[in-house]
């Protein structure tokens, strides 16, 4: 596989576009030449290379496993097919898994290529590790924000404006960014924030009610989420998660979780240990909790 965030790969909503239409079709199945005549009318991209377009979400859907290819025809593959069309949320769910499941943490600390979507992951391992409430990003900022953060000889996560480019459509796809609540003029901005990414984790891994200790449950969101600063990725780059037993970042996601409803944090008066977190209503800004239990762990 090309490098994820480059010219040559599939952006995520025409693999979310593919893979939606194949839901519809008898046996998840059609011909290639009938797939790119409606996927890629001419009014779609009036003044782009459509057929590209159409290829590079083919190609990249099949490399990550989306579909299968025969000399003619495109079929869903047995985990897509358990996607519901309807559900872009779910397709997301099935991308991050597929992004973040493709290369060890070894891997991405020591090749400094960036096929099979290492550029992405050092982008988000980097981009997760600023505070999402003191820092937006855009074309302008990143690679100041960026400089000398890796080991020389993998060089900038980002290396130009095309790949921050991509890295705007993948990151809030994958539920690892988002938009300034408060947009400004200029660039495109994004804030790191992985709420979507870490809610749709808990409502996987636990059911409503129940309760676990705080540092297993963060310790499976970081197995679960390896590019949160903390996790298997992030560490092996050699990024620092900052002074408190949660960075940032997850702060962030924890916080919301709490306000939302779908994460209730605790930290009973006799309970010893527990984690420190970021958490502008605590004294000092330090929150702590001992245990988590799962809340209505409704989409928001």
């Amino acid at each position: 596989m090309v490098a994820l965030i480059n010219v040559e790969s599939s952006l995520p909503r025409p693999l979310w576009a593919l893979v939606r239409h194949l839901a519809g079709q008898p046996r998840k199945r059609q011909r290639l030449a009938e797939a790119e005549a409606i996927l890629s009318p001419p009014s779609l991209i009036p003044e782009g290379d459509k057929q590209r377009t159409f290829e590079r979400a083919a190609r990249t859907a099949e490399e990550f496993g989306l579909v299968e290819r025969t000399e003619d025809a495109l079929t869903l593959s047995a985990e897509a097919r358990a996607v519901d069309g309807e559900d872009i949320e779910a397709f997301y769910d099935l991308l991050r898994q597929r992004v973040l499941n493709r290369v060890s943490a070894e891997i991405l600390a020591t090749d400094p290529s960036q096929t099979q979507g290492k550029d992405l992951l050092r982008s988000l391992c980097w981009f997760l590790t600023l505070d999402s409430q003191l820092t937006r990003v855009t074309a302008n900022t990143f690679g100041i924000e960026q400089h000398n953060v890796l080991a020389e000889g993998l060089g900038n996560p980002l290396q130009n404006k095309e790949r921050w480019n991509g890295f705007t459509y993948w990151a809030p796809a994958l539920g690892f960014a988002d938009a300034p609540l408060l947009p400004s003029g200029g660039a495109r901005a994004l804030v790191p924030d992985c709420t979507r990414a870490v809610r749709r984790t808990v409502r996987q891994q636990w059911r409503l009610g129940t309760r676990l200790g705080a540092q297993e449950f963060v310790d499976a969101l970081l197995y679960a989420l390896p590019v949160l600063p903390g996790g298997r990725f992030s560490v092996a780059l050699g990024l620092k998660p900052g002074l408190l037993d949660v960075a940032a970042s997850l702060s962030f996601a924890l916080q919301r979780g709490r306000e939302e409803g779908w994460l209730i944090l605790s930290a009973p008066a006799d309970a010893g240990g527990g984690v420190q977190f970021s958490d502008p209503r605590a004294a000092g800004g330090v929150g702590r909790f001992t245990h988590v239990e799962i809340g209505a762990v409704d989409d928001v």
